[in-house]
């Protein structure tokens, strides 16, 4: 007999169900990976299906890779012949034999994001397009479509202002070059099945009729191509299907992922089994009441309720620090502290928060503490691209013999250089033996670039000069980096409004801003001192050895699937966490924000510490005191103790520090709001996680606000109607 004794009962029935289709909703920590390693063997020694008629997808090949040693390991000899791997590498699959229904040969291309980004760049520059359209913009057009089910011709039928029309333009042409071309890009691979299921209804039986049993684990992060790929996969027998997945965990909206596609499973097939997996086996109680209490604010969500045998533990500590940096340092001395007593071990510590760009303050206080770190599912902050670009800039102008800086910098951002142009230019400067900046200065001397080019460089060259001059009257270095910034266009390429690009531009404001930390902590050092300092920030220190383990530095998206014993979460303010876009005055999309929050918060087993900022400087938006979560987390508890007075049946424990007055409204509080101004509250009333408050502006009569919608930050505690002015 496989099944071992030691699963639950919930499990247990997950694993033998075989009657129809099957939804299992499996909570944070509660075992979903074996349950389903035990099911696919339990198909197999039953003789449900063979091991080649089996079907799983998964959300990442190493999780298939790790699943089929599992299946091997309980069924030596079979596991290996489970059909297992991605949506995408599954349709690659397909493709390699049905490609030539889409007119396509076996041996197609796929490009990558770069080679899409250089192809749109290029349809680009033969367009005429009435708006600006940047390769990004084009690139997160055309995959939100595709993710979707958008074809071009839909889109064009779709358009409601001449940008739309502008970008459907690009979707067709892109669409004609990679035909021409041969090639499939990543979204491709999907929509490129689904069209030939559809189209050939002979080839979607053959597929359908292979497997008699298809499994989709991590179901709530599935698109919608996805979702309709699994009813054409599944035609004809929608009696052998299983999804696993939790719709509290869904948080990968921004590329696509459709939670509707878990909640609504039950719509697309009849009579579906839904099993949920509620004991959890990581987290301590009082993590767990706070989790759930937290999600089940959400309204899009299947109900389920977490519980665990473990100890009630350490309560969910709540700590508020002044800014960024004193909030890194003191999640850094708690880091040490616990290190020092040896409870937990460096590998077993994360830290998570809402933005790449916040890692930096981390990083910061991981090398003044002499704690060995790692930041995972991303560069570290000064390894980023947009960092070393605007690093390379800096290097050139204390060293123009930098080669490797010119380089990458010579068309960053494009001149027109091209590849025979960068050529020339280095040739010319090899042969004349002239100072690259003096080249720049005469490149309409150098043949084989063109007048673009010329000009482009000249230009670069220009500032160069004068830049060199002021580092020799002794300017800062954060006057320094303004300058380059404005002058040489570095965030300028990145103004496209693609989250990938508003990623890049939010950490070019952080580095503005370490610079400046640099300049008041230290005037006299100037741009050498600061370059000395980023190049021991960027060098690996071999003698820290690798045997001691790192803590982990990441983004709440990175932590997905992870677990650790002590996790510390930042950042916890509006606008930060639930995360607001420059410009805007509320969270795009709260749930996700929330269930983002809660994905954290499930990866502690034993100890989780929330912290905010009360004052954090980000480019473009104010944060406005505590995020609404933290009084969410603790619905229905005593939320604020003192510290003396905690214990350890409570589940939530908050320290000295917390400004009562940035997280309760009361009569006579000056506010600001974002698009009325300052304003006195004169009535102020508790709805559950928000408040209803009534505030007079100076104008008209007082209005009523609801704070969950926008920042509504507390100016004072008491105010006057003078402070109006």
């Amino acid at each position: 007999m496989i099944i071992k004794d030691d699963l639950n009962l919930r499990q247990l029935e997950a694993v033998n169900y075989m009657d129809g289709p099957l939804l299992v909703l499996a909570g944070a920590g509660s075992g979903k990976t074996r349950v389903l390693t035990e099911k696919i063997a339990r198909i197999i020694e039953t003789d449900y299906s063979a091991p080649w008629e089996i079907l799983a997808m998964t959300f990442t090949n190493k999780a298939a890779g790790e699943m089929r040693k599992r299946i091997e390991t309980l069924l030596p000899g079979k596991g290996f012949r489970v059909r297992m791997g991605t949506f995408h590498s599954i349709c690659a699959w397909i493709l390699r034999r049905e490609a030539h229904h889409l007119g396509y040969n076996e041996n197609y291309s796929i490009y990558d994001a770069d080679d899409q980004r250089t192809l749109i760049r290029i349809l680009l520059k033969n367009l005429e397009t009435k708006t600006k359209i940047t390769p990004g913009m084009a690139k997160g057009y055309i995959s939100r479509c595709k993710n979707s089910g958008i074809t071009p011709e839909d889109a064009v039928l779709q358009v409601v202002n001449q940008r739309d029309a502008d970008l459907t333009e690009v979707y067709l042409k892109y669409q004609e070059r990679l035909k021409t071309s041969g090639a499939f890009d990543f979204d491709d691979l999907l929509t490129g099945v689904l069209k030939i299921f559809r189209q050939n209804v002979d080839t979607r039986d053959r597929y359908s009729s292979m497997f008699s049993y298809i499994l989709v684990d991590e179901y709530q992060d599935t698109n919608k191509v996805q979702h309709e790929l699994l009813i054409e996969l599944t035609h004809g027998n929608t009696t052998g299907v299983c999804v696993v997945g939790d719709d509290d965990q869904s948080i990968y909206a921004w590329r696509g992922a459709c939670v509707e596609n878990i909640l609504q499973f039950s719509n697309d097939f009849p009579d579906t089994k839904i099993i949920r997996l509620e004991e959890n086996y990581r987290s301590t109680g009082n993590i767990l009441r706070g989790a759930s209490a937290l999600v089940r604010h959400n309204l899009k969500r299947h109900d389920k309720t977490l519980w665990t045998r473990k100890d009630a533990g350490c309560p969910i500590r709540i700590k508020s620090l002044y800014n960024e940096a004193e909030e890194a340092e003191w999640i850094l001395q708690e880091i040490e502290e616990i290190l020092e007593d040896g409870s937990c071990p460096e590998e077993s510590l994360a830290v998570l928060y809402r933005t790449n760009a916040q890692s930096r303050q981390f990083e910061t206080a991981c090398r003044k503490h002499k704690i060995n770190y790692e930041v995972v599912g991303s560069q570290r902050f000064y390894e980023r691209m947009e960092i070393k670009d605007i690093i390379a800039y800096l290097r050139i102008l204390l060293n123009r013999n930098d080669r490797l800086s010119l380089q990458r910098i010579i068309n960053r951002p494009s001149r027109g250089l091209g590849k025979k142009g960068v050529s020339s230019f280095f040739t010319y400067i090899d042969s004349t033996g002239m100072d690259p900046i003096e080249a720049m200065l005469v490149s309409d001397k150098i043949s084989g670039i063109t007048s673009r080019a010329q000009t482009g460089l000249k230009r670069l060259g220009e500032w160069f000069t004068l830049a060199t001059e002021d580092i020799s009257a002794g300017v800062s270095a954060s006057r320094t980096v303004e300058s380059l910034l404005e002058n040489v266009g570095i965030a300028k390429q990145y103004d496209s409004g693609d989250i990938i690009d508003l990623s890049r531009l939010e950490n070019i404001a952080e580095f503005r801003k370490s610079v400046t930390e640099y300049d008041n902590a230290a005037s006299a050092g100037g741009l050498p001192g600061f370059m000395t300092e980023i190049s021991l920030a960027t060098t690996v220190d071999e003698y820290e050895g690798e045997e001691s383990g790192k803590i982990a530095l990441m983004t709440l998206h990175c932590a997905k699937g992870l677990e650790f014993n002590t996790v510390f979460v930042a950042g916890l303010e509006e606008g930060m966490l639930p995360f607001v876009r420059p410009g805007e005055y509320a969270p795009g999309d709260i749930e996700e924000e929330r269930r983002l929050l809660y994905v954290g918060m499930t990866r502690a087993k034993e100890r989780l510490i929330l912290t905010y900022a009360i004052n954090r400087i980000r480019a473009g938006v104010r944060q406005s005191g505590p995020s609404r979560f933290i009084y969410e987390i603790s619905s229905g508890e005593d939320r604020f103790q003192s510290s003396a007075e905690t214990a350890t049946d409570k589940t939530i424990e908050t320290f000295s520090g917390i400004d009562e007055g940035t997280m309760y409204y009361s009569r006579g509080n000056l506010i600001r709001h974002p698009r009325y101004g300052k304003g006195l509250v004169r009535k102020a009333v508790r709805k559950g996680s928000e408040w209803q408050i009534t505030v007079d502006f100076g104008f008209d009569e007082p209005k009523t606000l609801v704070t969950g919608y926008v920042p509504v930050p507390i100016l004072k505690k008491k105010g006057s109607m003078t402070d109006l002015d």
